[in-house]
């Protein structure tokens, strides 16, 4: 019996530790630095969650859309390290009227006057993104659609149509290609189909090339077409190749394609190189074979016209390997 204040004084020590262990805890969920001045931030991802308390534990007040403004009005005394980011935590006023905790790394400082140039660059940094999910590349199409109509320049807006499409050929990949009658998936292929061709043999969905030589086309004069050439040369399409060469330099008509509209393009080196590559000892003796059955001449006669028409753009460029391109081109009869 005279042991039993000695439990109880323990049992109420440890409870006292506990209860100051969760005090200290909850301060420092809460605990803050006044920011002088709101400053502006835009998110860099998609549905990023807003939270009650700077960690990743508390509660999720909403998600944020990828490219929106909001202003932080406080930053959190400790940097915190998720996903290999480590910043301060910032509350901000959220669209909805309430604050809410936003981890830093996630965001960018916001200057109306370069919005452009950050929009820019959040949808790049989200297009090499991986393993990103099927509505966050809704997402960057989204956001690269809108920033269209913002453009005040030409070529701001060729960037804009460009981002545009590369986001549409990111969204395209994504989808599976045995869901097409169950929502979203329906309600996308109702609007993208005419856009976009489905690749039997890797599974999802192509960009067609052609919107990007049209594009192209539409923005040769600018500074911008030459990017816009190159990657519509290097757009993936459909093919069941494996290892057929043939298949695989037919494949090359977009490097051909670029450097006839850029024989002096910032690619142009990097064409001339891949076209090296392709045309194989394989290539060059099914170009000078004769006889075999319909299908062997017409694949011939549209290898032969493509290379003919290799010849004639290499003339205009003076990329590295040109000389041994035109070598191997020489023997074909």
């Amino acid at each position: 019996m005279k042991s039993r204040p000695a439990n109880f004084a323990l049992v109420a020590l440890t409870l006292v530790m506990v209860s100051l262990g969760f005090i200290s805890s909850a301060w420092a969920q809460t605990d803050e630095i006044k920011l002088d001045l709101a400053q502006p931030k835009i998110t860099t991802v998609a549905a990023l969650r807003a939270r009650r308390a700077p960690q990743v534990a508390a509660e999720e007040i909403m998600r944020l859309k990828l490219g929106t403004v909001v202003s932080a009005i406080a930053r959190s005394t400790n940097q915190d390290t998720i996903g290999g980011k480590s910043d301060y935590w910032f509350r901000v006023n959220l669209p909805n009227g309430e604050t809410g905790w936003l981890f830093g790394g996630l965001l960018l400082d916001y200057d109306v006057r370069q919005r452009a140039q950050l929009l820019r660059q959040i949808i790049e940094g989200r297009l090499k993104a991986e393993r990103t999910e099927f509505a966050d590349r809704q997402q960057i199409y989204d956001l690269a659609a809108n920033s269209i109509a913002e453009a005040k320049d030409a070529n701001t807006r060729a960037e804009f149509e460009l981002l545009k499409l590369l986001a549409l050929a990111n969204w395209a990949e994504s989808l599976p290609n045995n869901l097409k009658d169950k929502s979203p998936y329906r309600e996308w292929h109702r609007a993208h189909d005419p856009e976009t061709i489905e690749n039997e043999f890797g599974g999802g969905y192509n960009l067609r090339t052609e919107l990007l030589w049209n594009l192209e086309t539409k923005y040769h004069a600018l500074p911008i077409a030459d990017r816009i050439a190159w990657e519509a040369a290097n757009n993936p399409q459909p093919s069941d190749c494996e290892s057929d060469e043939v298949c695989d330099f037919f494949l090359t008509e977009g490097d051909i394609k670029y450097l006839s509209l850029h024989p002096a393009g910032a690619h142009a080196a990097e064409a001339v190189k891949e076209l090296n590559a392709a045309l194989t000892e394989d290539v060059i003796s099914t170009a000078n074979g004769k006889g075999g059955d319909k299908y062997a001449v017409q694949q011939r006669t549209a290898l032969k016209k493509s290379l003919a028409y290799l010849r004639l753009v290499l003339a205009k460029t003076s990329a590295p390997e040109k000389a041994e391109l035109e070598r191997k081109l020489g023997r074909v009869s």
